[in-house]
Parts: C-alpha cells; structure tokens; sequence
C-alpha cells in the first residue's frame, strides 16, 4: 500500500531544522522519499493532508517495565496477571505516541511477539527480558525477611516465582543468566548494579556485582553482539560498570565531576528520566522508600549540570511502571521535565533519533533490522506522529496528549484527529 503525506514540516530526529512544505511516501511500512515542494498526487492508496503540522518520528520510551503493571509496591501478582495486564499497558502507550520501547526488564516474549504479528497492538518492543540482580540487590523484590530460599531458584516470593527478575551471584550464574535472556530474545541485557528507590532491602548506597561479575555478563552479550545496560545511582557503581564494560545507564542522577568524565571518555548512554516525572508516592509507601527517594532527587541538579557540561548522549526514559492509570497521567508529561533540565531541542532527540543510534548495539540481535527507528529518512519505518506546533522549539507540546493528532506504526493509523 502507498500514502503520500503532503503539506508536513517534518522533523527528522536529528536536525534543528524543520524541513517544511514536505512530503513523505510511504510503502508498506517503510518511508521510501522525502522532498521538498509539490508531488503528484496519483498512484496513492491514501493522501494525509498535514495541514503544516510538524510531522515527527514515532517516541521512543528507552525505559518502561510493560510486566510490572501492579497498583501498588506490595500488590504482588501472578505472571499471567501481570502478563495480561500488560496488553493493555502496551497499547495505552502506542496511543500516546510510543511507537517503540525498551523494556528494561520484565517477561514480554509473548506480548511482543502477538505485537509484531498483528494480533495485538503496542509498540515495538526491545526486550531485555528478566533484569538480573543478585541477591540482596535492587532485583531480589522479596517482600519482607520471612521469604527465604526453599532451593536453587526455588523463593517464598511471588515476583522472584513470576521469572521477571532472576538473582545471579558469581561469575557462573551470571553467564548462565545473561545467556538465558538472551536464549529467550533479549536484544539487549540489563543488570541492576546499585541500589535501588523501590526495593525495601538494599540501600541506594549499595554497589552491586563485583567487577568480574559485571564483566562477565558484558562479555557474554558482547558475544551476542549486543551490549548491557545497568541500573544504577551513586558514582561507585557507574565507575565500575564503565570499567566493566557496560554501555547504557540507567538513572544515574547521583553523578560527580569524576564519574561524567568516565562516561564521555566511554561513549556511555545515559538514560537521565525520573520515575515518571515526579514523586509517586503515596500514605502506603514504606518510609525507607521515600527516604531513598529524597537522596536521589538531591542529585538531579548537578548531574543536569553534568550532561550538558560533558555533552553526554541522553535517552528519553520515563521508568513507566506500576499502575497503567498512573503511568497514563504522567508518561507524556515527562517531557516537560526533559524540556526543564535539557531544553526541547535535546529532549526530542532523545526520544527520537538518539534511538537510532543506540539500536546499532544491538547489531544483529535487533528485533526490528528492516528499516531504522527513531528518525525520519529513506529507509525508516513508517512510525511517526503529526502534533501541533513545533516541540523542537516548545517540547510542552507532547506533554499534552491533545496536541498528537496523527499516531502512526508500521504504517498502520491508530489515531487520527486531524
């Protein structure tokens, strides 16, 4: 099938610059041109007037748990819960411009797949599959003290039991771990290497997996051909992660002078989003998590003050998990946060074309190697959206819903207020 899209101002993903008056063709699923001017409006299946609208690359949510869909820190659920749950948690999020996520941990073999073959709707999924932790880490989610370990692998603990989340400790479990992931389709792996906000039991302090542990699960992606990615806050754990090897981190808003260094000098990602923008929690949030939490907000300001210092590589990820309605409220609305901390030009690069950029990790382990995501050229898939206004100059304008009016994926329309 061919559409034409005329009268677009369009916004590649990588340029400043809107390229205006423009027209996109598009085949199938893939965007075949780009030009300037008039085109002849013969031969297509279906004409999208614009009406000079900005039209930019589908979002990209480097950071989302689309399995860990609860209402709550103790809402504890059984994988088909959490599994079923996640169905809609996806396609809630196609429907606001996310035409592409990166699970950051979490069981979605089966979403994604009925995904990409049409059954359900959602976004492209890039699955890391279960995150590994070790124990005592930000991954072993035990509820209290009373849940012990009956035998290997065998846990007292319903999310430990749901196969989101897998405890590795030494050099061997975790080879066997990361080559599990990636036997179940992880494009990439993710490995939680410091405390964590919502885990009752390590303190956000904490490093976590020694040097060679971390080295080993880079070395068993690496021959994959993919890359880790690791959670983590303080300086401690991103400098040993970056001597590890590891190339995506995540949060890391505890960040010094020494450690931004680091993270240029490697070429490491960073994915700077809050926990959905702002603080989540509520009465029945357990003391020691807020307190967590206040640490980690102290140090947004100065690691701000350090990407822009350094010009880190930055990655639009929101953390979106828990309840679907909660995420509902505040996924777009983190736009607003980026726009605050690194304006609106570099905010919406980084959840668009910086996307592009770190899909080439993943080499021949992309689940989507067809066409590009993340930008707007020959070649990229046929995901974008058609907003009002401009966000390179205002990105307030994805942080209302209203202002999306066109959201397509794969060349599929599954929005269309214009």
């Amino acid at each position: 099938m061919k559409k034409l899209i005329k009268n677009a101002s369009v916004f590649d993903g990588k340029h400043e610059k809107l390229k205006k008056n423009a027209g996109i063709v598009i085949e199938n699923n893939l965007v075949k041109e780009i030009f300037d001017g008039g085109f002849s409006e013969e031969n297509f299946d279906q004409i999208i007037d614009a009406q000079n609208k900005t039209v930019i690359p589908g979002l990209t949510d480097a950071h989302v748990h689309l399995f860990f869909n609860g209402t709550g820190i103790s809402d504890a659920m059984r994988q088909d819960e959490n599994a079923v749950r996640s169905v809609r948690f996806a396609r809630d999020m196609l429907l606001r411009g996310f035409t592409t996520v990166r699970d950051a941990g979490g069981v979605t073999y089966g979403l994604k797949k009925n995904i990409d073959n049409g059954y359900l709707e959602g976004p492209r999924i890039l699955p890391s599959n279960a995150f590994i932790s070790q124990t005592s880490g930000h991954g072993d989610t035990r509820a209290s003290r009373a849940e012990y370990r009956l035998t290997d692998s065998i846990y007292i603990s319903a999310a430990l039991q749901s196969k989101g989340t897998v405890l590795a400790d030494g050099v061997a479990e975790m080879l066997r771990a990361v080559r599990e992931q990636l036997f179940l389709g992880a494009s990439q792996i993710k490995i939680m290497a410091g405390g964590g906000i919502s885990s009752a039991y390590d303190p956000i302090q904490t490093v976590q997996f020694t040097l060679e542990e971390m080295k080993a699960a880079v070395s068993a992606a690496a021959d994959y051909g993919t890359y880790v990615m690791a959670h983590l806050y303080t300086p401690q754990s991103m400098q040993r992660a970056a001597r590890a090897g590891v190339k995506s981190f995540e949060h890391a808003t505890m960040m010094d002078e020494e450690t931004a260094k680091v993270i240029a000098a490697n070429g490491i990602w960073v994915t700077a989003g809050p926990q959905c923008g702002r603080n989540w929690h509520n009465e029945l949030t357990p003391e020691s998590i807020k307190r967590k939490s206040a640490m980690v907000k102290q140090g947004e300001e100065l690691t701000t003050e350090l990407i822009h210092k350094y010009n880190l590589p930055i990655l639009f990820g929101t953390d979106s998990f828990g309840d679907p309605e909660r995420v509902d409220k505040y996924q777009l609305e983190d736009f607003s946060f980026f726009k605050k901390r690194f304006g609106s030009f570099k905010g919406l690069v980084a959840a668009t074309g910086n996307i592009n950029e770190l899909a080439k990790l993943m080499t021949y382990q992309n689940p989507y190697p067809e066409g590009k995501i993340g930008v707007l050229e020959k070649g990229a898939f046929a995901d974008l959206c058609i907003v009002e206004d401009n966000p390179v100059e205002d990105l307030d304008v994805l942080a209302d819903r209203n202002n999306i009016k066109l959201i397509m994926k794969d060349g599929k329309i599954y929005k269309n207020i214009l």
